[in-house]
Formats: structure tokens, C-alpha cells, sequence
């Protein structure tokens, strides 16, 4: 749907006073680019019509990255003007130029084209900006293809450019998501053609990796291989925050391009995506450590859900929130908890077939140690009698766990945090989260069956452990 800007910016041009009639101008432009991208600040300068003074500066971040685009409104759609101005102008800078009023056609026109495209520079003549969708919560191939004009469009844009780009492109998203060459070819030629080189490699590599998704491989791609051989955090973002894809085949092909730091640096907090690709991810991705916490608001029931919360990643359940990290340093603080007492844990372990080696428990001020190393000690019948001697009243600080695999567990229940010996020791998510959250907290059917389902990819659990490089960067 078409948004008319022409009669808003000659309304708004209609005023007595000069100064108030430019401060309308700005309304409208900056308006109309928050309605289309709303995640961007806008900043107005105090000038108008300067020869290189931005009338607006328009920021945002994709991740961690933080882009900026100065906006030069112009009182004159006269092409040659404009292509004089656009040279003056720094190609690094990536102007967006906003004439206000229609550009006419002809030599001119398309020689400031050219000059537009070589500076780097997009020229959105009054039509172009209104062709431009409203943001909406789904991002959609069209979506993006709008986002990407936004943030690196150059060349000539009116409505009929702006429709073409969001078609071809938008299209060849999901033709490429398709493994169809064609329409992925001719989107790709738009991309490189009318948006500036680090956009263009941008959605490249979002339909190379859609491509690999859709079971074809990178030497069919219908282009140039991006040299990113892995989705960096803005095209993943891109493709976590697009429409729901169910295929679990796409996202098994997906996995090996992606890793949990990319992930982290996404700004993506919760999507139906981020759950398809987690469940994927979860058998094999790792991490050394997790840690149970309670959440600032309990929700009522309702399925799990894979989210990132200030820049953790964590499953998070009705009345708690299980993250994972690399090292103990990644996370925040631990809270302290009450220890459960040694028949609640030893339930915990019996019920879900998890060996303990040892166990340590706290009565007033002491301490006292059980353990066999190598050996499951959870049915010692020792343990009954230490539990009557201290009158069933201790409380469990920590055991040590083997996971299905066997891999061994420190489990501290009073900070709620699991890991394996070593620093450097990392552990399958599946295999970390399982046996944390079924010893930790007290699982009731409802939530044994959910971890039991989101822990279960339909793919075999790597045979054990590893240690990580302690050269790796």
C-alpha cells in the first residue's frame, strides 16, 4: 500500500513562515521513515538545504553493530543540481537524498542515476518514500527487501523502483529458500545493482545460506559464493526474525553455519525461528556451564521457549530460566537457594536414572562427604542411616552427576549451577540441560515430557566431552 508523502510535504511547504514550513518538511520525512523503520533514532540538525549539512541523522544497530545514514532533504528535484550535489557528498557516508517533489524523466535523470549509484548515495524522490511498507511485527522477505533500501539503497528510487526491488527481492528469498535458480539469480543482480556493497553481501549471504537450507549446494548457487562462508549476526537476524519455517531438514543444514556467539550478538530475544533452530542446535552445541534462576515474572504454564536474555542464552520455563555459557565469567552472579534435602535429590536422581558419585551435604555448621568414585552411590543403604542419624534434616549442597554419556556434573544446588570439572570442559546442551534441571528442580510430569521433547532432535548425542582448545580465540 502506497503512502502518499507528495501532498504531506506540499502541505506542509504551504506556510507563512519559512522556518516553520522547513521544521513541517522534517516532520513528514522523519515520520515517514519511523513508520517504515522504527528501530532507527532520528536526529534533525538545524539547517536545510546545506550543501553537505545532513537536515536529519538517522542511526540503529543490527547487533552489536552500530550504522548510521545522513538524510539531505532538497528544494530543487532538478537532476543536474542533484547529481552535483551527490558528488560533493562522502560515498562512505552513504547519503540518503530526499528531493521534494518528483524527479522528471530523461538523459538527466538517468545520468544521475549512475552518479548516484557510483557515491553510494540512494536518491528517493517523494513516491519512493511512500512505496515503502510500514514496519509490521512479521518480518517478511518484502520486510527485509525494504530494510535493505533503508539502510544501503543508492541509485534512483520512485515508487515504481521501490515495487520492483520489493518483488524481485522478496521473491528471491523464497526461491532461494526453494533452491529455484532463476528469480534467486535476478534477485541477487538486484541486490548487488541498487544497494551499497556491505548490504548487498549481507542478503547474499542470507540466500546462500537459504540455498544450502534448501538442500542445494553452494557450487549451484546462482552467484558469486559470499566470501562469509557463515551467517554473521545481521543475516541471521534476518533470518530468525523472517516467517516461521517448520522444516526441520532446512534448519539441520542451517546449524553448521551458525554458532552460539553469532547467535548472542543478534538482538534477537524470542521468535518461532530461534525455537526451530535450537531445537536443531541443542544436541550439538556446547557449553560449560548452566545456571537455574528464577525469573522476575512467573508465567502460567505454556510450552518452554528458547530466548536470549541480556545477551544469555536460556530455555525458559514456567517459573524459571535455565542459561548456558562458555565459561562461569559469561554470567551473572548466582543467587543463593535452599539445599534440598538428600531424600528430595536422591528421588530426583532415582526417578530419572542419573548416577550420583558423590554427594555433599550441610547440617548447621557442618559439613559431611559420601562418595565412590565412578560408582552410582544413590541407593547406598549408608546413606539411609546417615540421613536417620542427622535426623533426615540435611541438606544437599552439592553432587556430582554422570550424564547419559557419562559425563561427570558438579551440581551446586545452593548457587543452582552445573558444570563439569575443568575450566575449559564443554558439554552438549542437551546433556548439561537434562541432567541440571531434572536433579535441581523438582520436575512434575507436565515439565519432565517438555524437556524430554525439546531436548530431543531426532540426532544422536555426540559420545562424549571435550576439552576446548586453550588457544582458541
Amino acid at each position: 500500500m502506497v503512502t502518499p508523502v507528495a501532498p504531506e510535504i506540499d502541505s506542509a511547504l504551504d506556510h507563512p513562515d519559512p522556518r516553520q514550513a522547513v521544521e513541517r518538511v522534517k516532520d513528514v520525512i522523519q515520520r515517514r521513515l519511523l513508520d517504515v523503520y522504527p528501530t532507527a533514532r532520528i536526529v534533525r540538525t538545524d539547517f536545510f538545504n546545506h550543501t553537505y549539512v545532513p537536515d536529519l541523522l538517522m542511526t540503529w544497530s543490527s547487533g552489536t553493530r552500530k550504522s548510521e545514514r545522513r538524510v539531505y532533504l532538497r528544494a530543487s528535484s532538478d537532476p543536474d543540481l542533484l547529481a552535483s550535489d551527490v558528488q560533493i557528498f562522502q560515498r562512505e557516508q552513504q547519503p540518503l537524498v530526499v528531493p521534494l517533489a518528483r524527479l522528471g524523466t530523461g538523459p538527466a535523470r538517468d545520468q544521475l542515476g549512475t552518479v548516484a549509484e557510483e557515491h553510494h548515495t540512494l536518491v528517493l524522490d517523494p513516491s519512493g518514500l511512500g512505496a515503502l511498507p510500514a514496519h509490521t511485527s512479521t518480518r517478511t522477505p518484502t520486510a527485509l527487501a525494504s530494510d535493505a533500501i533503508v539502510e544501503g539503497g543508492r541509485g534512483i528510487m520512485g515508487e515504481r523502483q521501490v515495487e520492483r526491488f520489493l518483488h524481485m527481492v522478496g521473491t528471491g528469498v523464497e526461491a532461494a529458500r526453494e533452491g529455484q535458480a532463476d528469480p534467486t539469480r535476478l534477485a541477487l543482480s538486484e541486490v548487488s545493482r541498487h544497494t551499497v556493497p556491505d548490504v548487498s553481501r549481507r542478503m547474499s549471504t542470507l540466500m546462500a545460506a537459504m540455498w544450502q537450507g534448501s538442500g542445494r549446494s553452494l557450487s549451484e548457487f546462482p552467484a558469486n559464493v559470499p566470501h562469509q562462508a557463515s551467517l554473521d549476526e545481521t543475516s541471521l537476524s534476518l533470518l530468525l526474525s523472517s516467517p516461521e519455517i517448520t522444516d526441520e531438514a532446512f534448519w539441520r543444514r542451517i546449524r553448521p553455519l551458525v554458532d552460539a556467539k553469532t547467535l548472542l550478538c543478534t538482538g534477537i530475544t524470542d521468535t518461532p525461528n530461534l525455537q526451530r533452530l535450537m531445537r536443531s542446535a541443542v544436541q550439538a552445541w556446547k557449553a560449560h556451564v548452566c545456571m537455574v534462576v528464577e525469573p522476575e515474572t512467573v508465567r502460567a504454564g505454556g510450552a518452554w521457549r528458547w530466548v536470549i536474555d541480556d545477551g544469555h542464552l536460556g530455555l525458559r520455563g514456567s517459573d524459571f530460566v535455565a542459561f548456558l555459557a562458555g565459561s562461569r565469567k559469561d554470567l551473572h552472579a548466582p543467587e543463593e537457594y535452599e539445599a534440598p534435602l538428600l531424600a528430595e535429590v536422591r528421588e530426583r536422581a532415582a526417578r530419572f536414572a542419573i548416577p550420583l558419585t558423590s554427594i555433599r551435604m550441610l547440617m548447621t555448621n557442618r559439613s559431611i562427604g559420601y562418595d565412590a568414585p565412578g560408582e552410582d552411590v544413590t541407593h547406598d543403604p549408608q546413606l539411609d542411616g546417615i540421613s536417620a542419624a542427622l535426623g533426615q534434616e540435611e541438606g544437599v549442597v552439592e553432587a556430582q552427576a554422570l550424564t547419559s554419556t557419562r559425563v561427570p556434573l558438579r551440581c551446586n544446588f545452593a548457587s543452582r549451577t552445573a558444570s563439569p570439572p575443568g575450566a575449559m570442559a564443554l558439554v552438549p546442551y542437551a546433556e548439561l540441560l537434562g541432567t541440571t534441571l531434572r536433579l535441581i528442580l523438582s520436575l512434575n510430569a507436565e515439565d519432565a515430557a517438555q524437556l524430554e521433547n525439546l531436548l530431543d532432535a531426532g540426532e544422536s548425542t555426540p559420545a562424549y566431552w571435550e576439552q576446548a582448545d586453550l588457544f582458541d580465540g
